[in-house]
């Protein structure tokens, strides 16, 4: 290490002290950035919202806070509110921020002929607003008020915005209700901007943060030096395309006492060290399938050649509702793989409805008008994967077989689909706790060692197969009527048939969804 002379020291504290000096002063032009806000721009710029989590100090607030007034003072005419539970919080919170980043000759701008500055501590800005000499408007309301207040509004900016900031419409700061959330959504369509919903992991699991987690596949992670090593998420990918779901963690933020949470976190449960340092929310309620993570998930491009595969269709038949349907293509290492599912997400939309806080059913599960030719029709389609391969096809047991009238007589799914050449058999009737614990069974492997060939899930999934792994994320049992069920029944008849993979010319079957 080179000496430094005492000339050099006193230059290099000199000019130390200087950045300090202009940071405080001006953070908005001289202000420091943590690395993980350019991850949050990156994924701002390709989607048109997103959900910052964070633990405790990671410095989401912030980002969200700077690049509010950055979009205001480097776009004139833009609209932004900002949101939050109660007037206090706005005032306490949200409002310092703002005020904190705004350019230093703005903060004491006070009443011009267009702009209006006007901040306290105590009472944050006059009238919950304020306005720029480039005419954008920044203002602030809260989800205590009545939500016809954001009804009719156009936010964002009415041009094209400097290439160094975002168009941003709203900031929604924490619990931000998920019929708020829909309402803002429409909001930002007229002047194509963008959504920041920052939200803290300790608050929980509430409906919004629900509908973004729920089948959402991690685009981007690192190992957590306080869980052993253990993958957590950096960026993930909802359901919902045009969102993205960014995580600050506490460590990559140098000025939030990460030593000191490192120290008060020891020893302490995973799902707290989770929550606090890295900002992943657990969920209220408990998962029925504890196994199954983004480590089951696979892109369609990364799936396994399937050319020696065996083939199972598990077939979910209904009344007014669609048919279900899920392929199941078992690979000569005994893994299955869920390769394909009818409805499926891109084309019909999702089973389930992840945007209200009682789980309900999705658009894809409303009736599409198909009667039993339409779905032979479907079936043939899903099965073109599977070339001149054999496939078995197994069905409810109790509608499948049940039987109904026609013109030529009594009649069954079972024996309909016959006629269409299509040879289905009913799977077995077990109870549905056996199924369910057939399907962990197969979702099972020792998360303490690598994935590897002798420590693996025996259950994969194609991430095409959205409507079927949000659906058992989702799955609470006891509920018949809940809409999640219908692509879980998928997963358990598949998985009481006990499958196995068989050379093409080895495979018999034996009756029963089973070899």
């Amino acid at each position: 290490m080179l000496s430094m002379t005492p000339e050099s020291i006193l230059a290099y504290w000199e000019k130390r002290e200087q950045a300090v000096k202009l940071e405080a002063d001006d953070p908005y032009r001289y202000g420091f950035e943590l690395d993980t806000w350019k991850r949050a721009d990156d994924q701002l710029k390709e989607h048109s919202e997103i959900l910052v989590m964070g633990g405790n100090r990671a410095g989401k607030s912030e980002w969200a806070a700077k690049r509010v007034v950055q979009s205001l003072v480097e776009n004139p005419g833009t609209i932004i509110w900002c949101l939050t539970e109660t007037s206090a919080n706005s005032i306490q919170f949200q409002q310092k921020l703002i005020f904190k980043y705004l350019p230093k000759e703005l903060k004491s701008l006070g009443r011009g002929k267009v702009g209006y500055v006007m901040y306290s501590l105590r009472n944050g800005f006059t009238a919950g607003k304020f306005t720029l000499p480039n005419r954008s408007e920044c203002i602030f309301r809260n989800w205590s008020q009545d939500i016809s207040t954001i009804e009719g509004g156009e936010i964002g900016s009415p041009q094209v915005v400097d290439n160094q900031t975002h168009n941003i419409g709203y900031w929604a700061d924490e619990l931000v209700p998920m019929s708020w959330v829909n309402t803002l959504r429409y909001r930002t369509v007229t002047r194509n901007s963008k959504g920041i919903i920052s939200f803290t992991a300790v608050d929980g699991w509430n409906s919004v943060v629900k509908s973004m987690l729920t089948g959402a596949r991690t685009i981007q992670s690192t190992k957590a030096d306080l869980l052993d090593g253990e993958e957590v998420p950096l960026v993930q990918q909802p359901i919902r395309k045009a969102s993205s779901v960014v995580y600050f963690h506490t460590a990559a933020n140098p000025f939030g006492g990460w030593a000191a949470m490192k120290n008060q976190l020891e020893g302490e449960k995973r799902e707290t060290i989770l929550c606090r340092a890295y900002g992943v929310p657990v969920r209220q309620s408990r998962a029925i399938f504890p196994s199954l993570s983004d480590r089951n998930f696979v892109s369609p491009e990364n799936l396994p050649d399937f050319s020696d595969a065996n083939w199972v269709l598990s077939i979910d038949p209904a009344g007014a509702k669609p048919w279900t349907m899920v392929l199941f293509a078992i690979d000569p290492h005994g893994v299955a793989w869920a390769v394909k599912e009818f409805p499926d997400f891109d084309t019909w939309g999702g089973w389930i409805d992840l945007t209200k806080d009682k789980l309900s059913a999705g658009e894809a599960a409303q009736p599409n008008g198909y009667g039993l030719k339409d779905y032979a029709d479907e079936i043939r389609r899903m099965e073109k994967i599977c070339g001149d391969s054999e496939v078995i096809r197994v069905i409810d047991p109790r509608l499948g077989a049940a039987s109904y009238q026609k013109a030529e007589g009594s009649s069954n799914i079972i024996d309909d689909l016959s006629d269409e050449d299509i040879i289905v058999q009913p799977a077995e009737a077990l109870d549905i706790e056996t199924g369910l614990q057939a399907i962990n069974n197969l979702l099972a492997w020792d998360r303490e060692k690598e994935m590897g060939l002798d420590n693996h899930p025996k259950l994969m999934f194609s991430d095409e197969c959205q409507n079927l792994i949000s659906c058992m994320q989702a799955y609470q049992p006891g509920d018949l009527k809940n809409p999640s069920k219908d692509f879980v029944d998928l997963a358990r008849y598949f998985a009481v048939g006990n499958f196995e993979y068989f050379d093409q010319e080895e495979l018999i079957s034996t009756g029963g969804g089973s070899y």
